[in-house]
Protein backbone atom coordinates (compact mmCIF):
# COMPACT_ATOMS: atom_id res chain seq x y z
CA UNK A 1 0.00 0.00 0.00
CA UNK A 2 2.87 2.25 0.96
CA UNK A 3 4.76 2.11 -2.34
CA UNK A 4 1.47 2.68 -4.54
CA UNK A 5 0.92 5.83 -2.10
CA UNK A 6 5.01 6.71 -3.48
CA UNK A 7 4.51 5.53 -7.02
CA UNK A 8 1.24 8.16 -7.23
CA UNK A 9 3.47 10.85 -5.33
CA UNK A 10 6.11 10.24 -7.94
CA UNK A 11 3.80 10.32 -11.08
CA UNK A 12 2.35 13.50 -9.64
CA UNK A 13 5.25 15.44 -8.73
CA UNK A 14 6.47 14.38 -12.11
CA UNK A 15 3.56 15.65 -13.92
CA UNK A 16 3.54 18.76 -12.38
CA UNK A 17 6.78 19.57 -12.86
CA UNK A 18 6.84 18.93 -16.69
CA UNK A 19 3.43 21.40 -16.53
CA UNK A 20 5.70 23.69 -14.66
CA UNK A 21 8.69 23.91 -17.13
CA UNK A 22 6.02 23.87 -19.87
CA UNK A 23 4.35 26.75 -18.67
CA UNK A 24 7.83 28.65 -17.91
CA UNK A 25 9.07 28.12 -21.44
CA UNK A 26 5.99 29.15 -22.85
CA UNK A 27 5.76 32.38 -21.30
CA UNK A 28 9.73 33.09 -21.92
CA UNK A 29 9.57 32.52 -25.42
CA UNK A 30 5.82 32.73 -26.46
CA UNK A 31 4.52 35.12 -24.42
CA UNK A 32 6.62 37.99 -23.33
CA UNK A 33 8.16 38.04 -26.84
CA UNK A 34 4.58 38.72 -28.54
CA UNK A 35 3.86 41.55 -25.99
CA UNK A 36 6.99 43.31 -27.06
CA UNK A 37 5.79 43.62 -30.25
CA UNK A 38 2.92 45.40 -29.44
CA UNK A 39 2.85 48.36 -30.82
CA UNK A 40 1.39 50.70 -28.04
CA UNK A 41 3.10 50.89 -24.87
CA UNK A 42 -0.35 51.52 -23.20
CA UNK A 43 -1.79 48.01 -24.60
CA UNK A 44 1.73 46.10 -24.03
CA UNK A 45 1.67 47.57 -20.22
CA UNK A 46 -2.14 46.60 -19.80
CA UNK A 47 -1.61 43.00 -20.65
CA UNK A 48 1.77 42.60 -19.04
CA UNK A 49 0.02 43.81 -15.87
CA UNK A 50 -2.42 41.10 -16.37
CA UNK A 51 -0.24 38.61 -17.35
CA UNK A 52 2.45 39.24 -14.37
CA UNK A 53 -0.56 39.28 -11.74
CA UNK A 54 -1.83 36.14 -13.37
CA UNK A 55 1.08 33.89 -13.96
CA UNK A 56 3.00 33.57 -10.50
CA UNK A 57 -0.19 32.07 -8.82
CA UNK A 58 -0.02 29.45 -11.35
CA UNK A 59 3.43 28.89 -11.43
CA UNK A 60 3.63 28.93 -7.25
CA UNK A 61 0.88 26.33 -7.15
CA UNK A 62 2.63 24.04 -9.60
CA UNK A 63 6.13 24.69 -7.50
CA UNK A 64 4.68 23.40 -4.44
CA UNK A 65 2.96 20.79 -5.95
CA UNK A 66 5.51 19.43 -6.91
CA UNK A 67 8.04 19.62 -4.08
CA UNK A 68 5.24 18.35 -1.90
CA UNK A 69 5.05 15.21 -3.47
CA UNK A 70 8.98 14.24 -3.84
CA UNK A 71 9.67 15.43 -0.79
CA UNK A 72 6.35 13.28 0.58
CA UNK A 73 7.25 10.12 -1.70
CA UNK A 74 10.93 10.29 0.03
CA UNK A 75 9.47 10.56 3.13
CA UNK A 76 6.86 7.75 2.97
CA UNK A 77 9.43 5.60 0.91
CA UNK A 78 10.91 2.19 2.96
CA UNK A 79 14.45 2.96 3.69
CA UNK A 80 15.87 0.87 1.36
CA UNK A 81 14.21 2.76 -1.72
CA UNK A 82 15.05 5.95 -0.39
CA UNK A 83 16.78 7.57 -3.48
CA UNK A 84 18.46 10.38 -3.28
CA UNK A 85 17.10 12.27 -6.43
CA UNK A 86 14.10 12.55 -4.47
CA UNK A 87 16.03 15.04 -2.47
CA UNK A 88 17.44 16.56 -5.29
CA UNK A 89 14.62 17.11 -7.42
CA UNK A 90 12.73 18.72 -4.36
CA UNK A 91 15.76 21.12 -3.97
CA UNK A 92 15.96 21.93 -7.58
CA UNK A 93 12.26 22.94 -7.73
CA UNK A 94 11.95 24.43 -4.61
CA UNK A 95 14.96 26.81 -6.11
CA UNK A 96 13.02 26.94 -9.38
CA UNK A 97 10.03 29.01 -7.49
CA UNK A 98 12.63 31.41 -5.80
CA UNK A 99 13.86 32.73 -9.08
CA UNK A 100 11.67 35.96 -8.70
CA UNK A 101 13.57 36.49 -5.18
CA UNK A 102 16.89 36.13 -6.64
CA UNK A 103 16.63 37.74 -9.82
CA UNK A 104 14.53 40.45 -8.77
CA UNK A 105 15.36 44.18 -10.52
CA UNK A 106 16.18 47.23 -8.22
CA UNK A 107 12.89 49.48 -8.05
CA UNK A 108 14.35 52.50 -9.92
CA UNK A 109 12.68 56.21 -8.93
CA UNK A 110 10.06 56.66 -11.71
CA UNK A 111 10.16 59.82 -13.50
CA UNK A 112 7.20 62.42 -12.73
CA UNK A 113 5.36 62.96 -16.07
CA UNK A 114 3.79 66.60 -15.79
CA UNK A 115 0.07 66.00 -16.32
CA UNK A 116 -1.92 68.50 -18.60
CA UNK A 117 -5.02 70.50 -17.37
CA UNK A 118 -7.63 68.65 -18.92
CA UNK A 119 -9.87 70.47 -17.29
CA UNK A 120 -11.48 72.86 -19.70
CA UNK A 121 -11.13 70.43 -22.01
CA UNK A 122 -13.40 68.08 -20.09
CA UNK A 123 -16.04 70.69 -19.65
CA UNK A 124 -15.59 70.98 -23.58
CA UNK A 125 -16.02 67.66 -24.46
CA UNK A 126 -18.86 67.32 -22.09
CA UNK A 127 -20.51 70.17 -23.25
CA UNK A 128 -20.30 68.72 -27.10
CA UNK A 129 -21.31 65.72 -25.89
CA UNK A 130 -24.56 66.90 -24.33
CA UNK A 131 -25.22 68.38 -27.46
CA UNK A 132 -24.83 65.13 -29.47
CA UNK A 133 -26.73 63.22 -26.57
CA UNK A 134 -23.90 61.44 -25.51
CA UNK A 135 -23.63 60.26 -22.09
CA UNK A 136 -20.91 61.63 -19.04
CA UNK A 137 -19.68 57.99 -18.63
CA UNK A 138 -18.17 58.20 -22.23
CA UNK A 139 -15.98 61.92 -21.45
CA UNK A 140 -14.66 60.97 -18.09
CA UNK A 141 -13.71 57.50 -19.88
CA UNK A 142 -11.92 59.22 -22.97
CA UNK A 143 -10.25 61.70 -20.55
CA UNK A 144 -8.75 58.62 -18.30
CA UNK A 145 -7.68 56.90 -21.32
CA UNK A 146 -5.78 59.48 -22.88
CA UNK A 147 -4.38 60.52 -19.26
CA UNK A 148 -2.56 56.69 -18.70
CA UNK A 149 -1.39 56.61 -22.71
CA UNK A 150 0.53 59.92 -21.48
CA UNK A 151 2.16 58.06 -17.91
CA UNK A 152 3.09 54.80 -19.72
CA UNK A 153 6.98 55.05 -20.10
CA UNK A 154 7.67 52.13 -22.94
CA UNK A 155 11.36 51.83 -21.56
CA UNK A 156 10.49 51.24 -18.54
CA UNK A 157 7.43 48.48 -19.55
CA UNK A 158 9.66 46.99 -21.82
CA UNK A 159 12.47 46.62 -19.12
CA UNK A 160 10.06 45.02 -16.50
CA UNK A 161 9.20 42.79 -19.39
CA UNK A 162 13.03 41.73 -20.26
CA UNK A 163 13.25 41.09 -16.47
CA UNK A 164 10.15 38.84 -16.78
CA UNK A 165 11.69 36.90 -19.01
CA UNK A 166 14.63 36.43 -17.68
CA UNK A 167 13.69 35.17 -14.69
CA UNK A 168 11.16 32.79 -16.80
CA UNK A 169 14.19 31.22 -18.20
CA UNK A 170 15.79 30.49 -15.33
CA UNK A 171 12.55 29.21 -14.00
CA UNK A 172 12.57 26.79 -17.59
CA UNK A 173 16.34 25.80 -16.85
CA UNK A 174 16.08 24.71 -12.98
CA UNK A 175 12.81 22.97 -13.47
CA UNK A 176 13.49 21.21 -17.11
CA UNK A 177 16.67 19.60 -14.92
CA UNK A 178 14.32 18.55 -11.66
CA UNK A 179 12.18 17.43 -14.60
CA UNK A 180 14.87 15.23 -16.72
CA UNK A 181 16.30 13.96 -13.07
CA UNK A 182 12.40 12.84 -11.89
CA UNK A 183 12.39 11.17 -15.31
CA UNK A 184 15.43 9.44 -15.15
CA UNK A 185 15.03 8.18 -11.14
CA UNK A 186 11.38 6.93 -11.85
CA UNK A 187 12.80 4.66 -14.70
CA UNK A 188 15.56 4.08 -12.46
CA UNK A 189 13.02 2.62 -10.26
CA UNK A 190 10.98 0.63 -12.28
CA UNK A 191 14.27 -1.04 -14.04
CA UNK A 192 15.33 -1.81 -10.69
CA UNK A 193 11.59 -3.63 -9.91
CA UNK A 194 12.51 -5.57 -12.83
CA UNK A 195 15.43 -6.91 -11.35
CA UNK A 196 13.76 -7.71 -8.39
CA UNK A 197 10.76 -9.50 -10.26
CA UNK A 198 13.13 -11.39 -12.54
CA UNK A 199 15.31 -12.97 -9.47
Amino acid sequence: MASRKVSTLKFVGTVSLGLLTGLSYTLSTLTIPTLLALPSASSASRAFTSLSTLSPNHLTALTSISSASFFLAYLLSPRSQKHPYLLWTTIIVASSGLTDLMLKPAVRAKKTVPKRDTKGKGRQMDASYEVLGASDRDSEGTASGEETDEDVNGEDVREQMEGFMKRQIATTVLAGLGFAMSVVGIWGDGAADLVVIEM
